[in-house]
């Protein structure tokens, strides 16, 4: 499956602008690229990414190419959830 369609959470936006950055910067650029990258992955999560909590429940998780930046996503069949941005390494979930 390719091609998903992006949603972000109402929270997104806020998260990276609360992570220090600011609209237009390479990194705000960069973190919306790695959004439209897994709108159109052809495998998610993909062999990169892992598995962490997530308010009740859990979530993917990519980190922002070359930057100390994670993305928390969630997808099904049409859709990528990006939930938030995180300035630390989550914890990833034991999946055994």
């Amino acid at each position: 499956m390719a091609r998903r369609v992006a949603q972000l959470s109402t929270t997104f936006r806020r998260s990276v602008i609360d992570i220090g950055l600011s609209p237009g910067s390479p990194g705000f650029r960069a973190v919306f690229a790695t959004v439209a990258a897994l709108a159109s992955a052809d495998q998610l999560p993909g062999p990169g990414d892992d598995e962490t909590t997530f308010g009740v429940g859990r979530a993917f998780v990519r980190r922002v190419t070359g930057r100390n930046i994670w993305i928390l996503y969630r997808i099904d069949d049409d859709h990528v959830f990006a939930m938030t941005v995180r300035d630390a390494p989550p914890v990833p979930v034991d999946t055994e």
